[in-house]
């Protein structure tokens, strides 16, 4: 069976083999969207790899095959001075675990290939490419620690000191030879399946460890070329509320980690009407069709290269539990879906979720700050600048909110346990958004007046200091932070709740129509479960 698939050609290949990134691709290659050439390494040759610690026999002598093909689509070569490719190399599991592993962007940018990227857009372009790469392969696949990088001081010599510090470590050849760099590129994302976020972030999910991850490696199209590119994550319906309609971040002149990283001041998706309009047409065209043919509310990550819109993943959205409901009945209504495939959508953590209590309106609390309301619900706790503390706070029983000027992949574990997130940067889209929605955890993000000094162990608003230990309240739906405890009220009811139980008193049949929602919503699950076993 081959290890290396195009992703032209994996129409009929198994979607366990692809991960869930490069199924994405095909189906999007499929359904007649714009998507850079591309091939997926197999997860069967990660768990091979994971078992042996070597690539498996003959997989580099296919992913030379799928290059060249490749390279011959876009008439492009790695590591051609006068017309290179540069290339992503990026995880895919077969169950969606955003962020939770590596990836290397830029892959095929050196200083003999810069003047010519140049061209193409110009110096500030292809420095920021150099950049961008230095760091991921450096940090990624060498080790070298973030810290590293972050003290090079800005300006245009950052590039030639990033490239010195990847030389320590790697030597002049491996700085200069892209595939060595590729291979290299590939092991590090297998590792990555083992790393210790995501193995926290499978335990707390439930996701066979055995997996493995597919690696995609695709032709790079770029958000930071000129004023007419930048990048963006679009929701087909809002991922808090469930309205229908498209939802998420862009930034001007970026590549994709700048828009989920939470380091950056993002746009509405909505602001592409004005700078792109024939963008955001395209988008409002292709999104809602591909949402029909995948039966499901996704989360579509997207860049525009100089006004051309490309597509570059797909997958299940987040979502909270009212929108949950709401685009359950709602694609039903809409035919999207039948009312069993509704019902069985929701079950008892939704409910858990749908009664938890909202700020009193009439309460007599003090609002210090407002951000973007990330994953509705109300949660109090002391303030706990550290992952790593959060459980310490936890095990003594108190309520923790995790504090962070922004949090990163490495902090779900805290994440997990924390009653809420609050962080200083990051929109709605961001790794803490999209995680803390996953995880069902109040979330306030982008809270643009709080500035935390980790270091201090504070976080400021105005001429408010709170630290660690402080008690503070957030409101995930309305974005509200509140210094102390607030008395709070029972939440209002989902309107589409009652449609949904109703189905589910019909699936039922003789065993629903009473009791509680739970039980209402169990008796029609396990009716289901008899005819799919019948």
């Amino acid at each position: 069976m081959p290890q290396v698939l195009t992703i032209a050609a994996a129409i009929d290949a198994d979607r366990t083999l692809l991960g869930n990134k490069g199924a994405g691709l095909v189906r999007m290659l499929a359904s007649g969207l714009r998507v850079p050439p591309a091939f997926v390494i197999t997860t069967d040759a990660c768990r091979s790899y994971l078992a042996t610690g070597e690539l498996p026999d003959g997989l580099l002598g296919e992913v030379d095959v799928a290059l060249a093909e490749l390279e011959e689509r876009r008439g492009l070569r790695l590591g051609d001075q006068e017309a290179p490719l540069l290339l992503s190399v990026r995880s895919g599991a077969p169950v969606s675990m955003p962020g939770m592993m590596d990836t290397v962007l830029d892959l095929g940018v050196s200083a003999a290939t810069r003047p010519t990227l140049a061209r193409r857009g110009d110096p500030r372009f292809a420095l920021d490419s150099h950049r961008r790469f230095l760091e991921s392969f450096g940090s990624v696949v060498l080790g070298i620690p973030q810290s590293a990088f972050d003290a090079v001081p800005e300006g245009d010599s950052r590039v030639d000191a990033y490239a010195q510090l990847v030389t320590d470590v790697a030597g002049p050849e491996l700085a200069d030879d892209p595939r060595a760099q590729l291979r290299l590129a590939i092991e590090a994302v297998f590792r990555s399946w083992n790393s210790p976020r995501a193995q926290a972030y499978r335990a707390l999910q439930g996701i066979d460890e055995d997996l493995g991850t597919a690696v995609v490696v695709q032709s790079m199209v770029f958000g930071n070329l000129n004023e007419r590119s930048g990048t963006g994550v679009v929701f087909t319906r809002d991922p808090n509320t469930g309205e229908s309609a498209l939802y998420g971040d862009f930034l001007f002149r970026a590549q994709g980690e700048d828009v989920v990283a939470g380091r950056h001041a993002t746009l509405p998706v909505a602001a592409l009407a004005d700078r792109l309009p024939e963008v955001w047409a395209e988008l409002r065209q292709v999104l809602p069709a591909l949402e029909r043919q995948a039966r499901e509310m996704l989360d579509v990550e997207f860049t525009v290269e100089d006004g051309t819109l490309y597509v570059l993943q797909m997958r299940s959205g987040k979502r909270a539990a009212a929108a949950a409901v709401r685009i359950a009945v709602e694609m039903a209504q809409e035919g999207v879906i039948g009312r069993d495939d509704a019902v069985r959508r929701i079950g008892a953590v939704h409910l858990e979720r749908l009664a938890r209590p909202h700020l009193d309106p009439r309460g007599d609390h003090h609002v210090i700050a407002t951000g973007l309301g990330a994953s509705p619900g109300v949660a109090t706790g002391r303030v706990c600048l550290s992952a790593d503390d959060v459980d310490d706070m936890a095990d003594a029983g108190e309520g923790v909110i995790l504090t962070r000027a922004e949090t990163s992949p490495s902090d779900v574990h805290g994440m997990a346990v924390a009653d809420g997130i609050l962080t200083g940067r990051g929109g709605l889209v961001s790794h803490a958004a999209v995680v803390a929605r996953d995880l069902g955890v109040p979330a306030v993000v982008g809270v643009a007046a709080m500035i935390v000094d980790e270091g201090a162990g504070t976080a400021t608003v105005g001429d408010l200091v709170l630290r660690q230990g402080d008690p503070v309240t957030i409101d995930g739906a309305s974005g509200e932070v509140v210094a102390g405890s607030v008395r709070t009220v029972a939440p209002t009811a989902c309107p589409q709740l009652e449609t949904l139980l109703g189905w589910a008193d019909d699936l039922a049949g003789a065993g629903g129509g009473g009791g509680s929602a739970a039980s209402r919503l169990a008796a029609a699950h396990r009716a289901l479960e008899t005819v799919a076993v019948g």
